[in-house]
């Protein structure tokens, strides 16, 4: 796991300082080296975290003929299986590296390779010889990848910040009071020419036309699953995925962690691990404790049940302006989620680089009230058909109460709900800043929109959510959380092949007795305490429950900045603020204000800027470019 840049210049050589740059401003996601590739106008930088092949075999930017060089961000938790299958073909591994079997895979099956990867990645790969560059993103966007693309200029980065530090690039007036859920629904930034790279995409640059390609690789529609009408075989059989998926993910160098919130998803895991048993896996997991969390004795007494000692991480805490600036600054976001960078600052604490975590579950599985909500509508009008079908071919009283009484359908409520999925209408009604949102919805988008008229609803929601953009801001906020303290995440639940085999099942097996993930539940039932398996709370961790509101607002009327900006009524904001003159609408609405403002001041903290950099690294350079 670690840090990726790349820059390409397509109207002069580049300067050399960029890249260094780039790389310095990633090094909390690689601090156990950096690496730099220069090739024509093309740079290439890498931070290390060192979790397979702990040896410099494992540094990068990596090549093994000299022609092709790769830096990579990920796992590719099959790669023994594919080594095999390379030395099968004469291939020699100089390495015990998943990042070599990548190269050796590029050069025998071309961007096919993808397709055989079961991980998490974003790669780029330079080839010298058909003078191209390729950066490729794994099916569900785990690991997050974003592109700065000019005329005079591609970039590339794990974060945001580092393309800030060579470019200046400047906040979108028009994006930078979307919420980060709603712009990752359309891949993009609150910056201007930064978007993010679609996930199953790879893009292809001509080092020399400037000429960028995109394909879509991977396309889940197209790769669902056959599933029993039997409802125990279908538990047997996601039982035996997840059970798969836990056991590939314990491949490391480096000692494993794992967290437990109490609630199914964590304990689910934790159980699984503790039935594997592997010496790489400390068992003792990290438990979040604050003043509102309801499973906190759910998860400690998961633990005695197990005999293991968990290390308590304390997430209340007494908060300060600076923190929320930290927070939003380490996390590249509009929101205050301290508690997970409490959980990987303890992880780190203690020693370790890799944490199996519990995320995924309720994207495939339907774990949340929306979820429910669209089954229900489901339901409602598969019921409301079978009951006109009746009254069609009958005449009894039960077919008179039912065409009396049941023949409501609820499509009009389907519509909408689709149908806002990807609007900004809400960015544009706020009281004190005026915006007029243009942004187009992604090609691959709509065709899938398409596709899924075909589709029931409650697939097509489940479906869209999933993969079109809130799964994704979920995941990256994760990423920047644990990635920050130079932690990586491992995700049973989004291995592909569950993660599909799950999202392939029928809604009414996911909600049953009036329980959420109900199949899960039954798989595990004799697995864990009645208490987990019953729970019908949702919480994961929450944000900040504490003065977060009161301090943005007391801190921002008396910054010069907020109050010399023209993109919002400032004098407003700090009329109302400082008479009280707020209710809860326009308190939300200063809030959204503030929380920009903030945000863009986080950006540039502690920010290293490319023209303060000079002669780092430089012998590493040299080496990499002669």
């Amino acid at each position: 796991m670690c840090g990726i840049n790349g820059i390409v210049n397509f109207d002069r050589p580049g300067v050399d300082n960029e890249i260094h740059t780039m790389n310095l401003n990633l090094n909390h996601r690689g601090p156990d080296g950096r690496g730099i590739k220069k090739f024509k106008n093309a740079y290439l930088g890498h931070t290390r975290l060192s979790i397979q092949d702990l040896s410099e075999k494992g540094n990068q930017p990596m090549s093994v003929d000299g022609h092709k060089w790769i830096v990579f961000n990920g796992e590719i938790y099959n790669f023994k299986e594919i080594k095999k299958e390379l030395e099968n073909k004469n291939y020699i591994f100089y390495s015990n590296t998943d990042t070599e079997v990548i190269l050796n895979s590029y050069q025998e099956w071309g961007e096919e390779c993808f397709s055989k990867f079961n991980g998490m990645w974003a790669i780029a790969i330079l080839d010298e010889i058909q003078n191209t560059l390729l950066i490729c993103r794994d099916r569900f966007g785990v690991k997050p990848c974003y592109i700065y693309n000019t005329k005079k200029k591609f970039i590339f980065s794990s974060e945001i910040k580092p393309i800030l530090a060579v470019t200046n690039e400047e906040p979108d007036s028009n994006k930078r009071l979307l919420n980060e859920i709603l712009l990752e629904r359309y891949f993009t930034t609150a910056y201007q020419n930064i978007d993010i790279l679609e996930p199953g995409h790879y893009l292809k640059i001509n080092l020399s036309t400037a000429n960028i390609e995109k394909q879509r690789w991977w396309n889940g529609l197209e790769n669902l699953c056959h599933i029993s009408p039997n409802r125990n075989i279908i538990i047997e059989e996601l039982k035996e995925k997840l059970q798969s998926a836990v056991n590939i993910r314990l491949i490391s160098d480096v000692k494993i962690a794992t967290s437990l919130s109490g609630g199914l998803d964590s304990s689910v895991i934790f159980s699984e691990l503790n039935r594997i048993g592997n010496s790489i896996v400390d068992l003792n997991p990290f438990i979040v404790n604050y003043k509102s969390n309801i499973t906190f004795e759910k998860a400690i007494n998961l633990t005695k049940l197990h005999h293991k000692n968990p290390i308590i991480v304390e997430g209340d805490k007494n908060l300060n302006f600076e923190d929320i600036l930290n927070t939003f600054s380490a996390l590249e976001k509009k929101q205050f989620y301290s508690k997970q960078l409490d959980l990987y600052r303890s992880q780190k604490l203690n020693g370790f680089k890799v944490s199996i975590d519990g995320h995924g579950a309720d994207e495939c599985l339907a774990g949340y009230v929306d979820n429910l909500k669209d089954i229900a509508i489901h339901a409602q009008n598969f019921l409301v058909d079978t009951y006109k079908g009746i009254s069609e071919i009958s005449n009894d009283a039960l077919s008179r109460v039912i065409s009396n009484n049941y023949l409501t359908r609820v499509e009009n409520y389907v519509k909408i709900d689709l149908g806002n999925f990807f609007t900004t209408e809400s960015a544009e009604k706020n009281f004190y800043f005026q915006s007029k949102n243009s942004m187009e919805v992604p090609k691959f988008i709509i065709d899938d929109l398409d596709d899924l008229k075909n589709f029931d609803f409650n697939f097509q929601s489940l479906y869209i959510k999933s993969n079109h953009g809130y799964l994704q801001w979920l995941l990256n906020k994760w990423d920047r959380a644990s990635m920050h303290n130079s932690i990586e995440i491992r995700s049973p639940y989004l291995d592909w092949r569950f993660f599909q085999y799950a999202l392939s099942i029928p809604g009414h097996h996911k909600v049953m007795s009036g329980k959420n993930k109900s199949i899960l539940r039954d798989a595990y039932q004799a697995d864990l305490p009645e208490e987990i398996i019953n729970d019908k709370n949702k919480q994961g961790l929450a944000v900040n429950d504490t003065n977060y509101t009161d301090l943005i607002l007391n801190n921002i009327v008396s910054e010069k900045d907020f109050i010399e900006n023209k993109d919002w009524d400032s004098n407003k904001i700090i009329s109302d603020v400082k008479a009280k003159n707020l209710n809860a609408k326009k308190i939300n609405e200063i809030i959204k204000v503030s929380e920009a403002y903030v945000y863009e001041k986080a950006m540039n903290l502690n920010l290293i800027k490319s023209d303060v950099v000079d002669g780092i690294d430089r012998e590493s350079f040299n080496i990499l470019n002669s």
